[in-house]
């Protein structure tokens, strides 16, 4: 790609590089953003725009055009749909950090709306009933815990392969995920009665660490383990294989996945329970973006995908 020989827009490009390095993002995803960002600013000089405040609606406009014609430079075909969305949304995150640093008062993509998905999947979402039900099958304090992480805090199977007992705050009745996707940091608010069940199971474990040194001889090399909140039999780190299977031993214990055609078991996952706490936070009044805080999604799109709601009912919620 061509370098950029606007001052300006060469400045915009590394400072947002060490604002998203700061935030934590992952190599991958600051050098993605970094370069479309780059084609945009180049875009802009090619146009005969030098400055920020010049750039218009229109220009973003024109641009959305520009790569809904471009072509990947490997295969020759056209930019897929989700890949022109994906670039215009990085576009509209920057603007959206311009705002809030103040470097611009009005922002020229405010007024668009890039989908984050456009292809409609049918998705298994488990009713709050439902969820009880699956609650009421769990037989010890693991399997509880897990739904209590993964529904309770809508935690994705990598966090909860990831979580460290450290990240459970039990005095301020907070869980912490350190690495979400794209390395974000969030914390999670748990209720008094989660609290006591996380207190509970990690009680547990200490004692089970402490059965266990008592007849094997003390290894340094496997510490990191000892930090992880889910250990399996043969005490390590429990894999996201294993999560599933638990959620899914669980769920064929209950009426309703008995019934279960075997074509929507295969797909469930614990995202399953991801989608369900989003869809019931909002069935129980929860404003559309505290929901999007909760989940850590960088785009309410993202939380409409999860939420299986009606078009009136998000109308009136953007009210």
């Amino acid at each position: 790609m061509a370098e950029l020989y606007t001052k300006v827009y060469e400045k915009e490009v590394l400072n947002y590089k060490i604002h998203l390095e700061i935030l934590g993002y992952s190599l991958p995803t600051i050098k993605e953003k970094h370069l479309y960002l780059k084609a945009f600013f180049r875009y802009l000089e090619e146009n005969k725009i030098f400055t920020l405040e010049e750039i218009q609606p229109e220009d973003i406009a024109e641009y959305y055009k520009t790569l809904q014609q471009k072509r990947n430079g490997n295969t020759g075909e056209l930019l897929t749909q989700e890949s022109v969305q994906g670039r215009m949304r990085i576009i509209q995150k920057y603007f959206s950090h311009l705002i809030e640093t103040e470097t611009l008062k009005k922002d020229p993509a405010s007024a668009f709306i890039f989908s984050a998905e456009n292809r409609t999947r049918e998705r298994i979402i488990f009713t709050q009933e439902q969820m009880r039900e699956l609650y009421g099958k769990t037989e010890d304090l693991q399997e509880k815990t897990i739904l209590n992480l993964a529904y309770g805090c809508g935690m994705r199977v990598g966090e909860l392969v990831r979580i460290n007992k450290e990240d459970i705050n039990l005095q301020e009745n907070l869980v912490i995920v350190e690495k979400g996707k794209n390395n974000k940091r969030r914390i999670i608010p748990i209720t008094e009665k989660v609290k006591e069940e996380l207190q509970e199971f990690l009680q547990s474990q200490e004692k089970r660490e402490k059965n266990r040194d008592e007849i094997e001889e003390p290894d340094s090399s496997n510490l990191w383990k000892q930090k992880a909140v889910f250990i399996n039999i043969e005490n390590r780190r429990m894999r996201a294989t294993s999560f599933v299977r638990i959620l899914k031993k669980l769920l064929q214990k209950t009426e309703f996945g008995k019934k279960m055609p075997a074509e929507n078991l295969r797909k469930i996952g614990i995202h399953t329970l991801r989608h369900s706490i989003a869809t019931h936070l909002l069935e129980n009044g929860m404003k559309l973006e505290q929901i999007q805080y909760f989940l850590g999604h960088d785009h309410i799109e993202t939380t409409e995908i999860y939420t299986h709601i009606n078009q009136n009912q998000l109308d009136n919620l953007k009210m």
